[in-house]
């Protein structure tokens, strides 16, 4: 029986057809996208990840910065009241370890780690500050 795709009722699946499920060649979306950023140079995913971040956090500063502000910092303040007032104890040593600042003592000693990141990655640094400035003329 020859069907072509206009005697076939939408949504109806050909006798011969395999679900792309069941086929193993296929991969998922996430499993591809890894496997075409392997193949890429280390600079060139940066530019592309801190240029999207930069341009996602321009245009959000834009549009919401003040209202973030000010979540951000009456959030800020009751966590730290909580924590002065011990209704709290926050894990500081867990903090600063996700923060990647637990090897850090002084506050020179984060500002140098920073310093350092920022001429280790001088394609990130500038592809999120151009996003930046381009998110913030888009909003």
């Amino acid at each position: 029986m020859d069907m072509n795709n206009s005697d076939m009722a939408v949504g109806a699946v050909a006798p011969d057809a395999v679900p792309i499920a069941q086929t193993s060649s296929t991969q998922g979306w996430l499993d591809a996208i890894k496997e075409r950023l392997s193949n890429q140079e280390p600079w060139a995913i940066e530019l592309v990840v801190f240029g999207l971040g930069g341009f996602v956090a321009g245009f959000l500063l834009k549009n919401f910065g003040r209202m973030a502000l000010i979540v951000l910092a009456v959030a800020l303040a009751v966590v730290v009241a909580l924590h002065y007032t011990h209704v709290y104890d926050m894990p500081l040593e867990k903090l600063q370890a996700v923060l990647g600042i637990s090897d850090l003592n002084t506050f020179q000693d984060l500002i140098n780690a920073k310093v350092a990141w920022c001429q280790n990655h001088p394609v990130a640094l500038v592809s999120a500050l151009v996003g930046l400035l381009v998110g913030w003329k888009v909003g």
